[in-house]
């Protein structure tokens, strides 16, 4: 029956679609938590550091790091305004527990 296999073929690509979708929101939530951590480092060393011209490249990273969060955050809406929710909670949480344990 011609229309049985044009069922199949419907829900394996539905599903492959399912997974790209999926794989899209841990791509752009891993940006976001990878441009979080390296902003939260990099304003650390920034208030270490005593040398104005690694100040100034610092500035830049993390400028840079702002720009690849929000870029991703803007995505992340679009996509699941849930899962932005609870991941930038998580996010925040795990970035407090990381820098404190950092500090201390």
């Amino acid at each position: 029956d011609p229309t049985e296999g044009l069922c199949v073929e419907l829900h394996g690509s539905e599903m492959v679609t399912a997974k790209t979708g999926k794989d899209v929101l841990l791509e752009l939530q891993m940006a976001m938590a990878t441009s979080s951590i390296n902003h939260e480092y990099a304003r650390i060393e920034f208030e270490d550091s005593i040398d104005a011209e690694r100040k100034d490249e610092l500035v830049q990273f993390m400028e840079d790091c702002h720009k690849k969060y929000l870029e991703a955050r803007e995505k992340l809406a679009v996509q699941s305004p849930q899962t932005l929710e609870s991941f930038e909670k998580d996010l925040a949480h795990q970035k407090q527990s990381t820098i404190t344990h950092y500090n201390a």
